[in-house]
Protein backbone atom coordinates (compact mmCIF):
# COMPACT_ATOMS: atom_id res chain seq x y z
CA UNK A 1 0.00 0.00 0.00
CA UNK A 2 1.02 3.59 -0.56
CA UNK A 3 2.33 5.70 2.30
CA UNK A 4 3.36 8.86 0.51
CA UNK A 5 4.43 10.37 -2.78
CA UNK A 6 6.84 13.32 -3.01
CA UNK A 7 7.43 15.31 -6.17
CA UNK A 8 9.37 18.36 -7.24
CA UNK A 9 9.95 20.12 -10.57
CA UNK A 10 7.56 17.74 -12.32
CA UNK A 11 4.87 19.00 -14.73
CA UNK A 12 2.82 21.58 -12.77
CA UNK A 13 4.68 20.93 -9.49
CA UNK A 14 7.56 23.33 -8.82
CA UNK A 15 8.51 23.29 -5.13
CA UNK A 16 8.40 19.93 -3.36
CA UNK A 17 4.94 18.73 -2.34
CA UNK A 18 3.80 15.61 -0.52
CA UNK A 19 0.67 13.52 -0.87
CA UNK A 20 0.21 10.89 1.83
CA UNK A 21 -2.19 8.34 3.25
CA UNK A 22 -1.48 9.05 6.93
CA UNK A 23 -4.61 9.41 9.08
CA UNK A 24 -5.25 11.90 11.85
CA UNK A 25 -5.56 9.44 14.73
CA UNK A 26 -7.36 12.02 16.87
CA UNK A 27 -10.41 11.55 14.67
CA UNK A 28 -12.77 8.84 15.85
CA UNK A 29 -15.40 9.09 13.11
CA UNK A 30 -15.16 6.36 10.47
CA UNK A 31 -12.31 4.73 12.35
CA UNK A 32 -12.79 1.61 10.23
CA UNK A 33 -11.29 3.61 7.34
CA UNK A 34 -7.91 3.27 9.00
CA UNK A 35 -5.88 0.10 8.51
CA UNK A 36 -4.28 -0.75 11.85
CA UNK A 37 -3.01 -4.19 10.91
CA UNK A 38 -1.10 -3.23 7.77
CA UNK A 39 2.20 -3.15 9.63
CA UNK A 40 3.85 -0.74 12.01
CA UNK A 41 1.87 2.41 11.23
CA UNK A 42 -1.81 3.18 10.47
CA UNK A 43 -2.84 3.99 6.89
CA UNK A 44 -6.00 5.32 5.28
CA UNK A 45 -7.93 3.02 3.01
CA UNK A 46 -9.02 5.72 0.55
CA UNK A 47 -8.48 9.30 -0.54
CA UNK A 48 -10.21 11.77 -2.88
CA UNK A 49 -8.46 14.71 -4.56
CA UNK A 50 -10.58 17.72 -5.57
CA UNK A 51 -9.68 20.87 -7.46
CA UNK A 52 -10.57 23.13 -10.35
CA UNK A 53 -9.72 22.42 -13.97
CA UNK A 54 -6.01 22.83 -14.63
CA UNK A 55 -5.09 22.63 -10.93
CA UNK A 56 -2.77 19.65 -11.49
CA UNK A 57 -4.81 16.74 -10.11
CA UNK A 58 -3.98 14.50 -13.06
CA UNK A 59 -0.31 15.41 -12.78
CA UNK A 60 -0.19 13.71 -9.39
CA UNK A 61 -1.37 10.51 -11.07
CA UNK A 62 1.15 11.03 -13.88
CA UNK A 63 3.94 11.39 -11.33
CA UNK A 64 3.19 7.99 -9.84
CA UNK A 65 2.83 6.58 -13.35
CA UNK A 66 6.21 8.08 -14.26
CA UNK A 67 8.10 6.69 -11.28
CA UNK A 68 6.54 3.25 -11.79
CA UNK A 69 7.51 3.21 -15.47
CA UNK A 70 11.05 4.31 -14.61
CA UNK A 71 11.33 1.59 -11.96
CA UNK A 72 9.99 -1.16 -14.23
CA UNK A 73 10.96 -0.33 -17.82
CA UNK A 74 14.62 0.09 -18.67
CA UNK A 75 13.75 1.83 -21.96
CA UNK A 76 11.19 4.25 -20.51
CA UNK A 77 13.29 7.42 -20.53
CA UNK A 78 14.44 6.72 -24.11
CA UNK A 79 10.81 6.38 -25.22
CA UNK A 80 9.61 9.82 -24.05
CA UNK A 81 10.40 13.48 -24.60
CA UNK A 82 11.79 14.08 -21.12
CA UNK A 83 11.84 17.87 -21.45
CA UNK A 84 8.04 17.95 -21.39
CA UNK A 85 7.97 16.56 -17.86
CA UNK A 86 9.90 19.37 -16.19
CA UNK A 87 8.10 22.31 -14.59
CA UNK A 88 8.32 24.70 -17.53
CA UNK A 89 6.84 27.95 -16.16
CA UNK A 90 10.16 29.43 -15.10
CA UNK A 91 13.42 30.48 -16.66
CA UNK A 92 15.97 27.71 -17.24
CA UNK A 93 13.18 25.16 -16.71
CA UNK A 94 15.32 22.09 -17.20
CA UNK A 95 18.23 23.43 -15.15
CA UNK A 96 16.92 21.73 -12.01
CA UNK A 97 16.32 17.99 -11.84
CA UNK A 98 13.01 16.18 -11.53
CA UNK A 99 12.69 14.67 -8.06
CA UNK A 100 10.21 11.84 -7.41
CA UNK A 101 9.99 9.59 -4.38
CA UNK A 102 7.48 7.02 -3.22
CA UNK A 103 7.17 5.18 0.08
CA UNK A 104 5.13 2.01 0.23
CA UNK A 105 4.52 -1.11 2.26
CA UNK A 106 4.46 -4.59 0.78
CA UNK A 107 4.23 -7.81 2.76
CA UNK A 108 4.63 -5.84 5.99
CA UNK A 109 7.95 -4.35 4.91
CA UNK A 110 8.38 -0.65 4.17
CA UNK A 111 10.39 0.81 1.30
CA UNK A 112 11.39 4.22 0.00
CA UNK A 113 12.38 4.71 -3.64
CA UNK A 114 13.87 8.09 -4.60
CA UNK A 115 15.01 9.26 -8.05
CA UNK A 116 16.54 12.47 -9.35
CA UNK A 117 16.49 12.83 -13.12
CA UNK A 118 18.24 15.54 -15.06
CA UNK A 119 17.68 16.43 -18.70
CA UNK A 120 20.85 14.64 -19.81
CA UNK A 121 21.45 12.05 -17.10
CA UNK A 122 20.10 10.10 -14.15
CA UNK A 123 21.56 12.13 -11.31
CA UNK A 124 20.72 9.65 -8.56
CA UNK A 125 18.58 6.67 -7.64
CA UNK A 126 18.28 5.42 -4.08
CA UNK A 127 16.39 2.49 -2.61
CA UNK A 128 15.87 2.04 1.14
CA UNK A 129 14.05 -0.23 3.50
CA UNK A 130 12.36 2.00 6.05
CA UNK A 131 11.31 1.47 9.64
CA UNK A 132 8.73 4.24 10.27
CA UNK A 133 8.08 3.30 13.85
CA UNK A 134 11.74 3.90 14.68
CA UNK A 135 12.12 6.73 12.14
CA UNK A 136 15.00 4.85 10.54
CA UNK A 137 16.01 4.16 6.94
CA UNK A 138 18.35 1.36 5.89
CA UNK A 139 20.06 1.81 2.54
CA UNK A 140 19.83 -1.03 0.03
CA UNK A 141 21.69 0.79 -2.74
CA UNK A 142 22.43 4.31 -3.92
CA UNK A 143 23.39 5.05 -7.49
CA UNK A 144 25.13 8.21 -8.63
CA UNK A 145 25.32 8.14 -12.43
CA UNK A 146 27.06 4.78 -13.05
CA UNK A 147 28.55 4.44 -9.55
CA UNK A 148 26.61 2.33 -7.05
CA UNK A 149 27.04 2.10 -3.30
CA UNK A 150 25.52 -0.94 -1.60
CA UNK A 151 24.65 -1.40 2.03
CA UNK A 152 26.57 -3.91 4.10
CA UNK A 153 23.51 -6.16 4.09
CA UNK A 154 23.64 -6.66 0.31
CA UNK A 155 25.91 -9.48 -0.83
CA UNK A 156 28.11 -7.96 -3.53
CA UNK A 157 31.33 -9.51 -4.83
CA UNK A 158 33.61 -8.16 -7.54
CA UNK A 159 31.65 -9.88 -10.30
CA UNK A 160 28.34 -8.34 -9.17
CA UNK A 161 29.90 -4.88 -8.85
CA UNK A 162 31.41 -5.15 -12.32
CA UNK A 163 28.15 -6.43 -13.86
CA UNK A 164 26.23 -3.57 -12.25
CA UNK A 165 28.71 -1.00 -13.53
CA UNK A 166 28.55 -2.55 -17.02
CA UNK A 167 24.74 -2.44 -17.10
CA UNK A 168 24.61 1.22 -16.10
CA UNK A 169 27.35 2.27 -18.51
CA UNK A 170 25.46 0.67 -21.40
CA UNK A 171 22.04 1.82 -20.15
CA UNK A 172 22.72 5.24 -18.61
CA UNK A 173 19.08 6.38 -18.70
CA UNK A 174 17.69 3.19 -17.14
CA UNK A 175 16.92 2.59 -13.50
CA UNK A 176 19.01 0.05 -11.68
CA UNK A 177 15.79 -1.46 -10.36
CA UNK A 178 14.54 -2.18 -13.90
CA UNK A 179 17.92 -3.48 -15.08
CA UNK A 180 18.20 -5.77 -12.10
CA UNK A 181 14.72 -7.09 -12.79
CA UNK A 182 15.77 -8.09 -16.29
CA UNK A 183 19.32 -9.15 -15.38
CA UNK A 184 19.16 -10.11 -11.67
CA UNK A 185 22.75 -9.66 -10.55
CA UNK A 186 21.74 -8.09 -7.22
CA UNK A 187 20.10 -11.00 -5.46
CA UNK A 188 18.38 -9.15 -2.66
CA UNK A 189 14.81 -9.93 -1.63
CA UNK A 190 14.04 -6.24 -1.11
CA UNK A 191 14.61 -5.47 -4.80
CA UNK A 192 12.23 -8.30 -5.73
CA UNK A 193 9.57 -7.00 -3.31
CA UNK A 194 9.81 -3.48 -4.76
CA UNK A 195 9.47 -4.78 -8.30
CA UNK A 196 6.49 -6.88 -7.27
CA UNK A 197 4.72 -3.89 -5.71
CA UNK A 198 5.26 -1.62 -8.72
CA UNK A 199 4.23 -4.29 -11.22
CA UNK A 200 1.52 -6.25 -9.42
CA UNK A 201 0.17 -4.20 -6.51
CA UNK A 202 -0.15 -0.74 -8.04
CA UNK A 203 -2.91 -0.08 -10.58
CA UNK A 204 -3.31 3.28 -12.33
CA UNK A 205 -6.49 3.92 -14.29
CA UNK A 206 -7.06 6.95 -16.48
CA UNK A 207 -10.76 7.20 -17.32
CA UNK A 208 -10.98 8.36 -20.94
CA UNK A 209 -13.65 11.01 -21.63
CA UNK A 210 -14.81 9.03 -24.67
CA UNK A 211 -15.85 5.40 -24.88
CA UNK A 212 -13.06 3.02 -23.79
CA UNK A 213 -10.84 2.08 -26.72
CA UNK A 214 -11.05 -1.23 -28.54
CA UNK A 215 -7.82 -2.56 -26.93
CA UNK A 216 -9.11 -1.54 -23.48
CA UNK A 217 -12.45 -3.24 -24.05
CA UNK A 218 -10.73 -6.34 -25.41
CA UNK A 219 -8.50 -6.41 -22.33
CA UNK A 220 -11.64 -6.19 -20.18
CA UNK A 221 -13.06 -9.26 -21.94
CA UNK A 222 -9.84 -11.21 -21.54
CA UNK A 223 -9.41 -10.34 -17.87
CA UNK A 224 -13.00 -11.24 -16.99
CA UNK A 225 -12.89 -14.61 -18.72
CA UNK A 226 -9.51 -15.42 -17.17
CA UNK A 227 -10.41 -14.36 -13.60
CA UNK A 228 -13.62 -16.02 -12.51
CA UNK A 229 -13.54 -14.47 -9.04
CA UNK A 230 -13.42 -10.98 -10.54
CA UNK A 231 -16.17 -11.99 -12.97
CA UNK A 232 -18.45 -13.07 -10.11
CA UNK A 233 -17.64 -9.87 -8.19
CA UNK A 234 -18.62 -7.68 -11.15
CA UNK A 235 -21.72 -9.77 -11.89
CA UNK A 236 -22.83 -9.32 -8.28
CA UNK A 237 -22.68 -5.52 -8.54
CA UNK A 238 -23.63 -4.71 -12.13
CA UNK A 239 -27.38 -4.91 -11.52
CA UNK A 240 -27.03 -2.40 -8.66
CA UNK A 241 -25.69 0.28 -11.02
CA UNK A 242 -29.31 0.96 -12.06
CA UNK A 243 -28.44 1.17 -15.77
CA UNK A 244 -30.95 -1.47 -16.88
CA UNK A 245 -28.45 -4.33 -16.85
CA UNK A 246 -29.36 -7.46 -14.91
CA UNK A 247 -26.28 -9.56 -15.52
CA UNK A 248 -23.29 -9.97 -17.82
CA UNK A 249 -21.27 -12.81 -19.27
CA UNK A 250 -18.61 -13.51 -21.85
CA UNK A 251 -20.12 -15.23 -24.87
CA UNK A 252 -17.95 -17.80 -26.67
CA UNK A 253 -18.46 -18.59 -30.38
CA UNK A 254 -16.50 -20.50 -33.01
CA UNK A 255 -14.79 -18.06 -35.35
CA UNK A 256 -16.34 -19.44 -38.56
CA UNK A 257 -19.85 -19.30 -37.07
CA UNK A 258 -19.28 -15.79 -35.81
CA UNK A 259 -17.77 -14.64 -39.11
CA UNK A 260 -20.76 -15.88 -41.11
CA UNK A 261 -23.13 -13.96 -38.84
CA UNK A 262 -21.18 -10.73 -39.38
CA UNK A 263 -20.38 -10.97 -43.10
CA UNK A 264 -23.08 -8.39 -43.78
CA UNK A 265 -21.27 -5.75 -41.75
CA UNK A 266 -17.88 -5.89 -43.44
CA UNK A 267 -16.62 -6.32 -46.98
CA UNK A 268 -13.70 -8.42 -45.91
CA UNK A 269 -12.79 -9.93 -42.57
CA UNK A 270 -9.22 -9.18 -41.43
CA UNK A 271 -7.87 -12.69 -41.88
CA UNK A 272 -4.26 -11.49 -42.03
CA UNK A 273 -3.84 -10.58 -38.40
CA UNK A 274 -1.04 -8.53 -36.90
CA UNK A 275 0.47 -10.96 -34.45
CA UNK A 276 2.24 -8.11 -32.61
CA UNK A 277 -1.16 -7.02 -31.26
CA UNK A 278 -1.78 -10.31 -29.49
CA UNK A 279 -1.82 -10.67 -25.75
CA UNK A 280 -1.38 -13.78 -23.65
CA UNK A 281 -4.28 -14.87 -21.45
CA UNK A 282 -3.87 -18.19 -19.64
CA UNK A 283 -1.26 -19.28 -22.16
CA UNK A 284 -3.48 -18.56 -25.18
CA UNK A 285 -2.91 -15.88 -27.77
CA UNK A 286 -5.72 -13.36 -28.11
CA UNK A 287 -6.30 -10.49 -30.48
CA UNK A 288 -8.62 -7.47 -30.43
CA UNK A 289 -10.93 -6.95 -33.40
CA UNK A 290 -13.34 -4.13 -34.14
CA UNK A 291 -15.59 -4.49 -37.18
CA UNK A 292 -16.80 -0.92 -37.49
CA UNK A 293 -14.96 2.37 -37.16
CA UNK A 294 -17.47 3.80 -34.70
CA UNK A 295 -19.30 2.08 -31.82
CA UNK A 296 -18.25 -1.33 -33.06
CA UNK A 297 -18.99 -4.69 -31.49
CA UNK A 298 -15.74 -5.48 -29.72
CA UNK A 299 -14.49 -9.03 -29.51
CA UNK A 300 -11.43 -10.97 -28.43
CA UNK A 301 -10.08 -13.89 -30.42
CA UNK A 302 -8.02 -16.92 -29.57
CA UNK A 303 -5.26 -17.44 -32.10
CA UNK A 304 -4.31 -21.08 -32.59
CA UNK A 305 -0.62 -21.50 -31.88
CA UNK A 306 1.43 -22.52 -34.90
CA UNK A 307 -1.31 -21.78 -37.44
CA UNK A 308 -2.09 -18.11 -36.85
CA UNK A 309 -5.76 -18.90 -37.43
CA UNK A 310 -8.59 -17.65 -35.26
CA UNK A 311 -10.25 -20.25 -33.10
CA UNK A 312 -12.78 -18.84 -30.63
CA UNK A 313 -14.42 -15.42 -30.53
CA UNK A 314 -15.43 -13.83 -27.20
CA UNK A 315 -17.93 -11.00 -26.71
CA UNK A 316 -19.01 -9.22 -23.55
CA UNK A 317 -22.80 -9.46 -23.38
CA UNK A 318 -25.13 -7.61 -21.01
CA UNK A 319 -28.47 -9.09 -20.03
CA UNK A 320 -30.56 -5.93 -20.34
CA UNK A 321 -34.03 -5.47 -18.88
CA UNK A 322 -37.01 -4.34 -20.96
CA UNK A 323 -40.77 -4.10 -20.62
CA UNK A 324 -42.59 -6.48 -18.27
CA UNK A 325 -39.31 -8.02 -17.12
CA UNK A 326 -38.23 -9.08 -20.61
CA UNK A 327 -34.46 -9.48 -20.88
CA UNK A 328 -32.25 -9.48 -23.94
CA UNK A 329 -28.45 -9.90 -24.25
CA UNK A 330 -26.84 -6.77 -25.73
CA UNK A 331 -23.24 -6.28 -26.83
CA UNK A 332 -20.97 -3.39 -25.89
CA UNK A 333 -21.96 -1.36 -28.96
CA UNK A 334 -25.48 -1.04 -27.50
CA UNK A 335 -24.32 0.34 -24.16
CA UNK A 336 -23.64 3.92 -23.12
CA UNK A 337 -20.11 5.19 -22.61
CA UNK A 338 -20.85 5.73 -18.92
CA UNK A 339 -21.97 2.11 -18.46
CA UNK A 340 -18.76 0.83 -20.02
CA UNK A 341 -16.65 3.12 -17.83
CA UNK A 342 -18.59 1.95 -14.78
CA UNK A 343 -17.67 -1.65 -15.63
CA UNK A 344 -14.01 -0.63 -15.69
CA UNK A 345 -14.41 0.91 -12.24
CA UNK A 346 -16.07 -2.24 -10.88
CA UNK A 347 -13.01 -4.22 -11.97
CA UNK A 348 -10.77 -1.66 -10.26
CA UNK A 349 -12.99 -1.91 -7.19
CA UNK A 350 -12.35 -5.65 -7.08
CA UNK A 351 -8.58 -5.10 -7.09
CA UNK A 352 -8.80 -2.54 -4.28
CA UNK A 353 -11.36 -4.46 -2.21
CA UNK A 354 -10.28 -8.07 -2.60
CA UNK A 355 -6.74 -8.16 -3.99
CA UNK A 356 -5.00 -5.73 -1.63
CA UNK A 357 -3.91 -3.45 -4.47
CA UNK A 358 -3.41 0.31 -4.40
CA UNK A 359 -5.67 1.61 -7.16
CA UNK A 360 -5.31 5.17 -8.51
CA UNK A 361 -8.16 6.41 -10.70
CA UNK A 362 -7.90 9.73 -12.50
CA UNK A 363 -11.18 11.62 -13.08
CA UNK A 364 -13.23 9.02 -11.26
CA UNK A 365 -16.63 10.50 -12.04
CA UNK A 366 -16.04 11.21 -15.74
CA UNK A 367 -19.32 10.57 -17.55
CA UNK A 368 -21.00 9.12 -14.45
CA UNK A 369 -23.90 10.53 -12.48
CA UNK A 370 -23.14 11.82 -8.96
CA UNK A 371 -25.31 9.06 -7.47
CA UNK A 372 -23.32 6.38 -9.31
CA UNK A 373 -20.02 7.92 -8.19
CA UNK A 374 -21.20 8.02 -4.59
CA UNK A 375 -22.52 4.46 -4.80
CA UNK A 376 -19.22 3.05 -6.03
CA UNK A 377 -17.12 4.99 -3.50
CA UNK A 378 -19.57 4.14 -0.71
CA UNK A 379 -19.29 0.44 -1.50
CA UNK A 380 -15.55 0.57 -1.00
CA UNK A 381 -15.76 2.82 2.06
CA UNK A 382 -18.28 0.62 3.87
CA UNK A 383 -17.02 -2.82 2.88
CA UNK A 384 -15.47 -4.14 6.07
CA UNK A 385 -13.06 -6.71 4.68
CA UNK A 386 -11.21 -4.47 2.19
CA UNK A 387 -7.45 -4.93 2.12
CA UNK A 388 -6.33 -2.38 -0.48
CA UNK A 389 -6.52 1.35 -1.21
CA UNK A 390 -8.70 3.42 -3.53
CA UNK A 391 -7.30 6.85 -4.43
CA UNK A 392 -8.96 9.04 -7.01
CA UNK A 393 -9.24 12.52 -8.48
CA UNK A 394 -12.71 13.88 -9.11
CA UNK A 395 -14.82 16.94 -9.89
CA UNK A 396 -17.85 15.47 -8.10
CA UNK A 397 -17.92 17.83 -5.14
CA UNK A 398 -21.17 16.32 -3.81
CA UNK A 399 -18.88 13.75 -2.16
CA UNK A 400 -17.68 16.51 0.17
CA UNK A 401 -21.02 16.30 1.99
CA UNK A 402 -20.89 12.50 2.17
CA UNK A 403 -19.74 12.51 5.80
CA UNK A 404 -20.54 8.81 6.14
CA UNK A 405 -18.26 8.02 3.19
CA UNK A 406 -15.20 10.31 3.49
CA UNK A 407 -13.21 11.43 6.54
CA UNK A 408 -11.70 14.95 6.48
CA UNK A 409 -8.20 13.47 6.28
CA UNK A 410 -9.30 11.46 3.23
CA UNK A 411 -10.10 14.70 1.36
CA UNK A 412 -7.29 16.48 -0.48
CA UNK A 413 -7.27 19.61 -2.61
CA UNK A 414 -5.10 20.68 -5.54
CA UNK A 415 -4.76 24.41 -6.18
CA UNK A 416 -2.49 26.50 -8.38
CA UNK A 417 -0.54 29.56 -7.30
CA UNK A 418 1.67 31.39 -9.79
CA UNK A 419 1.32 28.44 -12.16
CA UNK A 420 2.49 25.84 -9.63
CA UNK A 421 0.35 23.14 -8.00
CA UNK A 422 -0.01 22.94 -4.23
CA UNK A 423 -1.53 19.98 -2.37
CA UNK A 424 -3.17 20.09 1.05
CA UNK A 425 -5.80 18.25 3.07
CA UNK A 426 -9.21 19.28 4.39
CA UNK A 427 -7.83 18.07 7.71
CA UNK A 428 -5.61 21.20 7.75
CA UNK A 429 -8.65 23.46 8.28
CA UNK A 430 -10.12 23.91 11.74
CA UNK A 431 -13.60 25.08 10.69
CA UNK A 432 -14.64 22.09 8.58
CA UNK A 433 -16.44 20.49 11.54
CA UNK A 434 -18.63 23.59 11.95
CA UNK A 435 -19.27 24.34 8.27
CA UNK A 436 -20.47 21.60 5.87
CA UNK A 437 -17.52 20.77 3.63
CA UNK A 438 -19.37 21.30 0.35
CA UNK A 439 -20.67 24.69 1.46
CA UNK A 440 -17.22 25.71 2.67
CA UNK A 441 -15.66 24.62 -0.61
CA UNK A 442 -18.24 26.47 -2.70
CA UNK A 443 -17.66 29.58 -0.58
CA UNK A 444 -13.95 29.41 -1.32
CA UNK A 445 -12.88 28.68 2.27
CA UNK A 446 -10.49 25.93 1.18
CA UNK A 447 -9.29 27.33 -2.13
CA UNK A 448 -8.93 24.88 -5.03
CA UNK A 449 -11.92 26.49 -6.78
CA UNK A 450 -12.31 29.12 -9.48
CA UNK A 451 -15.39 31.30 -9.92
CA UNK A 452 -15.72 31.72 -13.67
CA UNK A 453 -17.50 34.80 -15.03
CA UNK A 454 -17.50 35.22 -18.80
CA UNK A 455 -19.87 38.19 -18.74
CA UNK A 456 -18.70 41.74 -19.43
CA UNK A 457 -19.08 43.96 -16.38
Amino acid sequence: MLLRLLLKNFLSFDDEVQFDMFPNMKRTRLCDHVYLNAGEIPLLKQSALFGHNGAGKSNLVKALEFVRAFACDKDFIKSIDLRKFFYLLKEDAAKDSINLAVEFVHRNRYFFYDVEIGLKEIVSEAFYETFPKNERMALVYERRKDTVTFSEGVVVNDAVAEATRYMLQHNPTSSLLSLNSEFPVIRDERCSLANDWFREQLAIIVVCPSVPSVPAMTAMIDVLRADMEMMEFVRGLVSKLEVGVKDLNVEETDFEQWAQAHMTTVDKLPMDMNMDDRSKINGKSTMPLSLLANRAPVVSMDIEEGTGKAGKVYRLMMESIGRNGYTCPLGTSSLSDGTLRALTLLMALYNATKMGMTVFVDDFGCGLSPTMVRGIVEFFAKTKDTNGQLIFTTHDTTLLDATDVLRPDEVWFADKHDGATKLYSLNDFKDHDKVPALRGYNEGRYGAIRFVNLLDE
